[in-house]
């Protein structure tokens, strides 16, 4: 574990920047909340702050772009991944604990598993990514009812924890090893005192996590509830105030859906990839017009069942990490943290 002070720390953003893009989260006046954005210049954009909890943003749209050219046909000189693995990397600041584990999961399914994701595998491998602790939380968090931490606890290159005058920086990979073996000179052993303050503010946040769920079920143990309850009438209940927009997926860190469709682009066709939701009505429609999920209480249930029920079975865990997005990005004000408490006084019946 090193220290590096806040003037220090700009400068190595700076030093990082110069091979590739760097992206940091700023606070927005209107919200007070963190959107991510692009330095272009330094010093470093007012309102820039690792401090308080995840970005409005997840990570995933670094490695999978809303939507990308995938091919272009007929060609016989085009390589498609050429402007990928040409592209300059990406140097990711502030990501949190709920997202870094996003990414992993993600990881399985686009590189790991049985079929790779080839666009994704090469901006994956771009990714610099340096975590920091959340200082604080929001109402709609809830990554301790998954047994998670409001903190990165692997996933990531460098982890920062701020602390006075500085932040306790710690490596997860070789190029964060690299990354200050090479700026040595930017960093210092941790003072006195300063490993304990970090703990107590972690211990703090995860308190005020523990209150604002405490009415919430644990959702590690949601599955076989959920398997007892998939022709419960509750589905058509908590459907009817869905209104079918799919932000919930769209801002999710670890679904990962997506559409290829074609265009017409002069004398050529282009293929095109880009982000699909399972929410819509279209999205497991097929030939024919045939649809294995008409109904919106049909829709609205796969997503709890996908990520509680299904990629458990094919990938060994929840892909959900708590971090409340859907919650708070949901016009219908269903919460998912809700939903699994009826799903258990049902069960209780």
């Amino acid at each position: 574990m090193q220290f590096i002070d806040s003037t220090n720390f700009e400068r190595l953003l700076k030093k990082l920047s110069a091979e590739g893009e760097l992206f940091v989260p700023v606070t927005e006046e209107d919200t007070g909340k963190l959107h991510i954005e692009r330095v272009e210049t330094f010093p470093l954009p007012e309102g820039m702050s690792v401090e308080g909890y995840r970005t409005v943003e997840t990570l995933k749209g670094f490695a999978q772009f809303l939507r990308s050219t995938v091919a272009e046909y007929p060609s016989e000189e085009l390589d498609e991944f050429e402007a990928e693995e040409n592209a300059l990397s990406y140097i990711v600041v502030g990501a949190r604990g709920c997202d870094v584990a996003a990414m992993e999961m993600i990881d399985r399914v686009q590189v790991e598993g049985e079929f790779e994701d080839p666009f994704y595998r090469i901006r994956r491998e771009k990714m610099f990514t340096i975590a920091a602790d959340c200082t604080d939380c929001g109402e709609s968090c809830f990554c301790t009812l998954l047994g998670r931490k409001p903190w990165p606890e692997k996933g990531y290159d460098l982890a920062i924890s701020k602390v006075d005058a500085g932040y306790l920086v710690e490596a997860g990979s070789d190029r964060g090893e690299k990354a200050i073996s090479e700026n040595g000179d930017l960093f210092t052993a941790p003072r006195d005192g300063q490993e304990k303050a970090r703990d107590e503010a972690r211990a703090k946040v995860v308190a005020k996590l523990e209150k604002i769920n405490r009415d919430f079920p644990d959702a590690t143990k949601m599955t076989e509830p959920l398997r007892e309850a998939l022709a419960d009438g509750l589905w058509d209940e908590e459907s009817a105030k869905c209104v079918e927009c799919g932000a919930c997926t769209n801002i999710c860190p670890t679904c990962y859906c997506f559409l290829l469709f074609d265009t017409v682009a002069g004398e050529k066709f282009r293929r095109v990839m880009s982000w699909d939701s399972c929410q819509v009505t279209g999205y497991a429609r097929m030939a024919g017009m045939g649809n294995p999920r008409p109904r919106l209480s049909d829709r609205v249930k796969h997503r709890f069942y996908h990520k509680y029920d299904y990629l458990p079975l094919s990938h060994g865990e929840i892909f959900c990490t708590g971090c409340g997005r859907c919650i708070d990005t949901c016009s219908a004000g269903i919460d998912m943290r809700a939903v699994f408490r009826n799903v258990m006084s049902k069960a209780a019946k």
